[in-house]
């Protein structure tokens, strides 16, 4: 089966959790990351949940789900980890338009988390189409070993060499050949920013690459 992947914009939207553990938590870090609003409703928060809540970074409501908790929602999480009514969270998510992830029970779920390595703006899923959650945390656990912090630099360093060689004066199919050839030795140009040369890094992207791609 195939799933359309997307990103979603949650800047300032109101994201609901149910649960209070390891699965919780590791949404509530997501959804921060996105500077959403962030409310998770249980009797039994982690002590990273409490320390959030603390520090006025989330909403915490130390009890069960009730209904009409989903109402104002953008996204929701049931993880499960709580004595939550699956049936009926589905069933609210349906009345209030709510899109609804329910942790292990693929026919209530509008959507699956993908495994996200972030570096800066980079950000790279790993989705199993809910099938392998698995396989795509191990995936996701080999790339960050394997990525390093210079990659969140490396986007800076590309994005101002793009800005040096606009605007295009080839054909598309030019222009995608000659980034291409320039990033072809992605680890060396990684090893350059990593060790302290950026503007070096840049001005090779800019030569391989030329004004408009000529």
């Amino acid at each position: 089966m195939f799933e359309l992947t997307i990103s979603l914009d949650v800047t300032g939207r109101r994201c609901v959790i149910l649960g209070g553990g390891f699965e919780a938590d590791a949404r509530v870090a997501s959804l921060l990351a996105a500077d959403a609003e962030v409310v998770v409703i249980t009797p039994s928060p982690s002590s990273t949940i409490e320390a959030a809540a603390d520090g006025g970074r989330i909403r915490l409501h130390r009890r069960g789900w009730r209904p009409g908790d989903l109402a104002g929602a953008f996204v929701a999480y049931n993880t499960r980890e709580d004595d939550t009514p699956v049936e009926q969270v589905w069933q609210e998510s349906r009345d209030q338009h709510v899109l609804l992830s329910t942790l292990d029970d693929k026919p209530r779920c509008d959507f699956a988390t993908p495994a996200i390595v972030r570096r800066g703006d980079l950000a790279i899923t790993i989705a199993t189409a809910g099938r392998a959650p698995a396989l795509a945390k191990r995936l996701r656990q080999r790339l960050e070993a394997e990525l390093g912090e210079e990659y969140a630099t490396l986007v800076d360093v590309l994005e101002h060499a793009r800005e040096q060689v606009l605007p295009r004066a080839v054909p598309f199919e030019a222009w995608a050949a000659k980034w291409s050839e320039a990033l072809e030795d992605l680890d060396g140009l990684a090893a350059l920013v990593r060790d302290g040369h950026p503007d070096e890094a840049r001005e090779r992207v800019v030569a391989a690459v030329g004004k408009g791609g000529r």
